[in-house]
C-alpha cells in the first residue's frame, strides 16, 4: 500500500513557474489571482467537513468545498496552473479554454468542440476529462501552444452531451494535534463518493463526454 503524501498545512499553497505572457488562455491564472487561505474542519449536521474560516455558501458545489482564487487582471502568468473558477465555468457553460467564449459549433449549436489528449484511435462512447472545451476558432492555436494537449495522439472532436461526474482535488484530515493536513494530492473524487466530500478541496470539475465525433482540425 502506498504511503499517503501528508503535507503540513491548513493553508493552500499553489506554486508554479511564473512568467510574462503575450497571450494568456482564459483558464490560466495570473499570479495575482492565487490565494493562500487557512482551512479548518467545522461540524455540519454533526459531521466534520472542510471549510474556510470565513466560508460562505458559494464556496461549496456538489457537496464539496472549492479552492478559492481571485478574479482580475495581472501581469504575470502561471502557465502550468488552472484557474479553478474559470475551469468550472468553462465546463458547466461550454466555454472555450482559450478565449472564454462559447465553444459550441456555429453550424450545430447542440455540439461542442473538444480536444482529447492521448485519446485512442477509436473513440469510446464516453470519455472522462477535466480539460475544458476549445472553440473551433482556437483549436489550431491551442494544439500549437499547449504541450499538455499535444501529449500522445490528441483527437479533435465534437461532443453531443456531457455530465459532471467528479472533481480533481486534495484530501485533508486532522492530525493528532488537531492541525489540518493534506493527505492526498490531486486525486479524482467521484460524485458517487459522498463519504469523501467533507475532506475534499476541489480544484477542477471532471465531466463525462457523450456522443463523441472525430473532426478535422479547423483551418484558422
Amino acid at each position: 500500500m502506498t504511503t499517503p503524501d501528508v503535507r503540513a498545512a491548513g493553508e493552500i499553497h499553489l506554486g508554479a513557474v511564473v512568467t510574462a505572457s503575450p497571450r494568456k488562455p482564459y483558464v490560466t491564472p495570473y499570479a495575482e489571482e492565487v490565494a493562500s487561505l487557512p482551512l479548518i474542519f467545522e461540524r455540519q449536521g454533526g459531521v466534520p467537513r472542510l471549510a474556510y474560516t470565513d466560508a460562505t455558501v458559494q464556496d461549496w458545489m456538489f457537496g464539496m468545498l472549492w479552492a478559492r482564487c481571485g478574479i482580475g487582471r495581472g501581469t504575470k502568468v502561471l502557465w502550468p496552473m488552472i484557474h479553478t473558477l474559470r475551469q468550472r465555468r468553462c465546463m458547466l457553460k461550454r466555454l472555450c479554454r482559450v478565449c472564454g467564449r462559447s465553444a459550441k459549433d456555429p453550424g450545430e449549436p447542440n455540439r461542442t468542440w473538444w480536444i482529447i489528449p492521448a485519446a485512442p484511435d477509436d473513440l469510446p462512447a464516453t470519455w472522462p476529462t477535466a480539460g475544458p472545451p476549445t472553440c473551433r476558432a482556437h483549436i489550431a492555436e491551442a494544439l500549437a501552444a499547449c504541450p499538455h494537449l499535444r501529449k500522445g495522439s490528441p483527437v479533435v472532436c465534437t461532443v453531443g452531451d456531457y455530465r459532471p461526474i467528479g472533481v480533481l482535488g486534495n484530501l485533508y484530515a486532522q492530525d493528532g494535534d488537531g492541525r489540518v493536513v493534506e493527505t492526498r494530492h490531486q486525486i479524482s473524487v467521484g460524485l458517487d463518493e459522498p463519504h469523501l466530500f467533507g475532506r475534499t478541496l476541489a480544484t477542477q470539475l471532471i465531466v463525462e463526454l457523450h456522443d463523441l465525433r472525430p473532426a478535422d482540425v479547423p483551418v484558422p
